[in-house]
């Protein structure tokens, strides 16, 4: 995620933003009137915001991207004009990810084993029980993946209502949308210019008869949805729109190993939106600061895994010594658990595998737990697979909600549970 030297350096931003600042600026223009719908961008968040790009908000619970020269302009070209439709509207923001470091790249580095985590786990004695994942969709909202990499080829989520012809046919809105979608191009056809969704997906669910990589749900499905550029930036906006695609595909869970900003209450709100569907949005707690050193989110809050909310599972990684990193973000408010984080090996674009480490390899180890413990009980709600996760962890008084680290044969045990009849 957004760390130093890991995966991935989000732009940290709005830390400046304060109860009195967003007072102020709730003053300055009376409420009720279409201006008071465009909320002003604070001082501390001007150098990541969009200028002529707005995410609006919807009283149907839906969201747009309204391009415009000036906050004016949105006013009284989209606003006005559906002033009793629109709930809100904001400025668009940046975020950026750079490539992450390749760990096995230096000579003298002597990696944990191959699919460590998935034996700490337990992801290991779930497939003993024939425990997969099938059946489950589990969206990637990230940088992309390799599509056809030997390892996920066979796992990409497939649209059978489209076929490529030019037309939407199933009427969605996405023409051609057969695998997925890019967001920052508007393209049906997606593809992973950093490699970091490529190697989340693999965690998730990479083909265990095709190579050496061991998804930990190795029969879901992963949907690839690509919000950022080659350039290595994407916009809110464009997660957000990926996150709702996903829900109206059928994903069951979204996950998200990448920050945002407190910037974005359109964030927020959509991220309550996918709750209210019964989608499970799993998190990264994030890589700490600038030198790597993991923090309290509760006084130095990255979001959105400082939201908290709904359905929401925040992670922080642990090492293959079961302490938790040292990069690792923590709270013991916001930060639900933790799961593999280090020494991680996955899939790689064109045709290869490599080992990386971050908080943002260690939420897609819980995204894949969710897959397998939902398959197994396909009645369950999202709310009782949560419960399955967090309620049986590891314990190692780690500075996070539950104290532990996932163990998936203890969540299975749990939702056997709490669902223990799946007669109709």
């Amino acid at each position: 995620m957004f760390s130093h030297g890991d995966d991935m350096d989000v732009v940290r931003f709005c830390f400046a933003l304060t109860a009195c600042a967003l007072f102020l600026t709730a003053c300055e223009i009376p409420s009720g009137t279409s201006e008071s719908k465009v909320e002003k961008v604070v001082e501390s968040c001007e150098a990541t915001a969009v200028p002529d790009r707005y995410i609006v908000r919807w009283k149907d619970g839906s969201y747009t991207r309204e391009n415009a020269d000036s906050r004016e302009a949105l006013i009284r070209d989209v606003i006005k004009p559906n002033d009793e439709q629109i709930e809100f509207a904001e400025n668009d923001q940046l975020i950026r990810i750079e490539k992450p470091v390749v760990v096995q790249s230096s000579a003298s580095y002597d990696p944990a084993p191959a699919n460590w985590g998935q034996e700490r786990t337990g992801a290991v004695d779930a497939w003993a029980k024939g425990i997969t994942g099938e059946g489950i969709i589990v969206a990637v909202v990230d940088s992309g993946v390799d599509v056809n990499h030997p390892q996920l080829r066979a796992q990409m989520a497939v649209n059978s209502a489209e076929v490529i012809n030019g037309i939407d046919d199933d009427k969605n809105g996405y023409i051609d949308d057969v695998i997925g979608w890019d967001f920052s191009s508007g393209s049906p056809y997606v593809n992973d210019g950093s490699g970091h969704g490529t190697h989340v997906a693999g965690i998730v669910a990479a083909d265990h008869t095709k190579g050496t990589v061991k998804g930990v749900a190795p029969k879901a499905k992963i949907l690839p949805l690509d919000f950022m550029g080659d350039d290595g930036y994407g916009t809110i906006g464009g997660g957000i729109e990926a996150m709702y695609y996903a829900a109206k595909r059928g994903a069951k869970v979204v996950n998200a190993s990448w920050g945002g900003s407190r910037c974005s209450r359109a964030l927020r709100t959509a991220i309550e939106n996918l709750s209210k569907q019964g989608v499970l949005f799993i998190s990264a707690s994030g890589n700490g600061d600038e030198y790597g050193r993991g923090e309290n989110l509760d006084l130095s809050p990255t979001y959105p895994a400082a939201f908290a909310v709904g359905l929401q599972i925040s992670v922080g990684a642990s090492s293959f010594t079961d302490t938790m990193e040292g990069f690792s973000n923590y709270s013991r408010k916001l930060v639900h658990l933790l799961a593999p984080g280090s020494d991680i090996f996955s899939t790689y674009p064109e045709n290869s595998t490599r080992y990386q480490q971050g908080t943002s390899m260690a939420t897609p180890f819980v995204a894949g737990a969710a897959a397998l413990v939902w398959s197994h009980r396909p009645r369950a709600t999202a709310d009782q697979v949560r419960e399955a996760l967090l309620s049986s962890v590891d314990y190692g008084n780690f500075p996070v909600v539950t104290g532990g680290r996932l163990n998936i044969t203890r969540a299975i045990e749990k939702i056997e549970a709490l669902v223990p009849d799946e007669a109709p």
